[in-house]
């Protein structure tokens, strides 16, 4: 259970929405609506992360803070998309959502004393885990879906390089 906190964890937060933004704003609506192999468009993606900043950064902190041994619930991450009716909505409105919703969980997790990293609940499905095990998780969460979305724009270009695929 980690009680410090990786200096780059809350930046990479900071800084996740106003990435997203730079990468996919300007593209067509069918580049951000095409959907990859595992079902999702990079809209789906950033659809996804807006949906779970309150249960899984407020609340799951939220609950962390509170002190005791906290019972910390885990997040029905599909339910959480579907109640936030961001994915059938256009790109704007998900990037919109996620940096104000990012933006509140910001102030929240910038408020946090180093001596209440170590505070821990237990998960319903991890464990005993600690706030600064949980911030850890959220970086590292954006992190991989900011590759997913990178990986999604990757294909159709990549099928167009023609000879220089052999690179």
């Amino acid at each position: 259970m980690t009680t410090q906190l990786d200096p780059a964890a809350l930046e990479v937060l900071a800084t996740t929405p106003a990435a997203l933004r730079a990468m996919l704003s300007r593209l067509p609506e069918a580049t951000v609506s095409a959907p990859g192999a595992e079902g999702w468009s990079p809209k789906d993606v950033v659809a996804h992360l807006a949906s779970i900043q309150r249960p899984a950064v407020i609340e799951r902190i939220g609950a962390l803070l509170s002190g005791g041994v906290a019972a910390v619930p885990n997040v029905d991450e599909d339910a959480a998309l579907a109640q936030s009716g961001l994915r059938g909505r256009p790109l704007e409105d998900a990037l919109e959502a996620f940096a104000e919703l990012r933006a509140e969980a910001m102030t929240l997790l910038r408020s946090i004393e180093p001596a209440q990293l170590g505070l821990r609940g237990k998960h319903s499905v991890a464990g005993e885990i600690s706030v600064a095990d949980v911030i850890h998780h959220l970086a590292y969460h954006d992190l991989l879906h900011v590759e997913q979305i990178a990986r999604l724009l990757c294909v159709p270009i990549e099928l167009q390089r023609g000879a220089m695929r052999m690179f």
